[in-house]
């Protein structure tokens, strides 16, 4: 058992606070999760367009009934903000960003942190200061390497990666496997269409793990079957392992993807 700290900041996260006498109402009205499971605690969720599709995902750090902090990708932000505004109306709720830091590590559990909500084995996150010093960072350097590795291998999507706004269909990624997505809430944006694909339709992709993969680091690359047919795409990659949404249809039969022939690893978040 690791019993040591090993962690670092993540430079490619930052946080808005939403605050105020209407703030887990308004939340509630629009996170695919349950607010309710976030007290004293964190949770993984996401904002869908009203056709169902991902427009954003983060996680939400509950510090209070009326205090709740939002941890998402630092390029998805300035969006986020306006979305929230555009629903905060006249809401008792305040949107604003705060200066705080995302520590993330691996080993034995900050006693301050929380672990990661999506999967344990991903390791856990916590809220620090900005004047919080890792003084760590130079023996852990190869962490934020570990994290994407392990990220892939544990089939958890990333936006710009696997999750695409206004493309993708949270389902199809495993949302539901990575506890990001609660059917038993009530309405959320977009809850009807993925409400109907979770009980009654049935899934035309899924996301998959693969060997021998690509690296596809600069760009996404796209899966074939035998015939020369689209399957799918390859959308991350680390050490030969590779992520990709691939059509149900053609999982079973052979693949190529960049000249390669995949091995999928196992079918992932169905």
């Amino acid at each position: 058992m690791d019993t040591e700290f090993r962690q670092f900041i993540d430079e490619s996260r930052r946080l808005i606070r939403v605050r105020g006498k209407d703030a887990k109402k308004l939340l509630q009205g629009i996170l695919t999760n349950d607010i309710d499971e976030v007290t004293d605690s964190i949770i993984y969720s996401g904002i869908l367009t009203p056709q169902g599709k991902y427009l954003y995902d983060f996680f939400v750090w509950g510090l209070g009934a009326e205090n709740f902090v939002i941890d998402i990708d630092k390029e998805r932000v300035e969006d986020l903000k306006k979305t929230l505004n555009l629903y905060r109306l006249r809401s008792d709720v305040v949107i604003s960003d705060i200066n705080q830091k995302i520590l993330l590590g691996v080993g034995m559990l900050s006693p301050s942190g929380f672990s990661d909500p999506r999967n344990p084995e991903l390791g856990w996150r916590e809220l620090v200061e900005e004047t919080f010093e890792d003084k760590s960072s130079i023996r852990n350097r190869d962490l934020v390497k570990e994290f994407e590795e392990r990220r892939i291998g544990l089939a958890i999507p990333k936006y710009g990666h696997e999750l695409i706004p206004n493309e993708t269909f949270i389902l199809e990624m495993g949302f539901d496997k990575l506890n990001g997505v609660s059917f038993s809430k009530g309405c959320f944006v977009g809850q009807e269409v993925t409400a109907r694909m979770k009980h009654k339709a049935t899934l035309k992709n899924g996301l998959f793990r693969f060997k021998n993969a690509p690296d596809c680091s600069s760009s996404r690359k796209i899966i074939y079957n035998a015939k020369g047919q689209k399957a799918g795409v390859m959308s991350s990659s680390a050490n030969g392992i590779g992520l990709g949404l691939v059509k149900f249809l053609y999982n079973k039969g052979k693949l190529i993807c960049d000249g390669n022939e995949l091995d999928v690893i196992v079918e992932t978040n169905i």
